[in-house]
């Protein structure tokens, strides 16, 4: 065997030497890992602050609007008497000068001056526990819509000839009107609507307040319309939603149809404020704006400027302050609740011809 074919010795190649991640390194990629989190983290928390600032923001809007447009409707329909436009109101009803049963003065209203309600609160509005940070507005208006009259009355005693309707019940407080007169009565007998046939009978049992007088004005004709009449009252109390906010409520008399009479209408109106616009000189124009305490005489008033101010959650924080003006006074709130100011004016246009 030559030399060269001797087999030599298997030799292996050296290994590559390895290295791991030294601690500085480790503590590097863990400071740049952190700061990409933590920028991720600010930007998330940014975004979502945003957005639940503007949730916040758009609901009060949204909440603003509903309560405004409900006032609204309310004091344009109040003291409504069909196509008789502004004269008197014969009402018929026992206390016709009854908070409830007013039904001759659209609206009414009472503030608190820090010592007492002005005008004076009488029942049921006393016994509602209203706030003095709002104050009390009550609206008179129709509920629904007019039923005419099928044939003319045979004296100023008879019951009211209407088609059959499931519209009306015993006891509903009532409005008779044409062009020429309006006269407010109560359905006295069981079944009035199924009947056709609509009783106003003095000192008839089983209905409050009951009639004073059975006989109208005059009598009506088939010309003539009758509604179903309704007061409203608005009000702040202590909300039943949500533990240690006010909300905006309102109370129904009669609540027809199975209404609730008592509702929370929208939960964080923590101040609301009414002027009235008085016609002091028979022009059918408010000469003065006025506070419920300055209003000598409601019969009057044409116009109303209702102020809200609505507070957001307390978890829903403003990054400052925010001043506001309510009023007609600039207020510095003590926190970073976010609000929001909403106001309107309001002709009654059933107070002008």
């Amino acid at each position: 065997m030559t030399r060269s074919a001797r087999r030599r010795p298997f030799r292996a190649a050296p290994a590559c030497p390895v290295r791991g991640v030294s601690l500085v390194e480790l503590m590097v990629g863990m400071v740049l890992g952190l700061f990409v989190i933590g920028v991720m983290s600010a930007v998330y928390m940014g975004s979502r602050n945003t957005f639940v600032a503007q949730e916040s923001g758009s609901r009060l809007q949204e909440n603003g609007r509903f309560a405004m447009d409900t006032i609204a409707n309310d004091l344009r329909m109040s003291g409504f008497r069909g196509c008789l436009g502004t004269d008197v109101v014969d009402n018929t009803l026992n206390t016709p000068t009854a908070l409830l049963y007013n039904f001759g003065l659209p609206i009414w209203g009472s503030r608190n001056t820090g010592a007492a309600w002005s005008p004076a609160l009488s029942a049921p509005v006393d016994g509602l526990a209203a706030l003095p940070a709002g104050d009390v507005l009550v609206v008179r208006r129709p509920a629904g819509t007019g039923w005419s009259l099928i044939g003319e009355m045979a004296d100023t005693s008879a019951a009211l000839t209407i088609t059959p309707t499931t519209g009306f019940a015993q006891g509903d407080l009532l409005m008779l009107a044409d062009c020429a007169n309006a006269a407010v009565l109560q359905a006295t007998n069981s079944t009035p609507g199924t009947d056709g046939s609509v009783a106003h009978v003095a000192g008839a049992g089983g209905v409050v307040p009951g009639v004073a007088r059975s006989a109208l004005v005059r009598t009506f004709a088939n010309d003539a319309r009758i509604w179903r009449m309704q007061t409203k009252i608005y009000y702040l109390a202590a909300s039943q939603r949500r533990a240690g906010q006010v909300a905006l409520w309102v109370y129904v008399s009669p609540a027809y149809d199975g209404a609730i009479q008592r509702a929370e209408l929208v939960t964080g109106v923590e101040r609301m404020a009414l002027t009235y616009g008085v016609d002091t000189d028979g022009d059918f124009a408010a000469d003065r704006f006025l506070r419920a305490n300055q209003v000598s005489n409601w019969a009057q008033v044409v116009d109303a400027r209702v102020e809200l101010l609505l507070a957001g959650n307390s978890d829903t924080q403003t990054s400052s302050v925010q001043a506001y003006v309510f009023a007609g006074e600039s207020v510095v709130p003590s926190d970073r609740k976010q609000r929001a100011v909403m106001s309107m004016l309001v002709s009654l246009r059933n107070a002008v011809p």
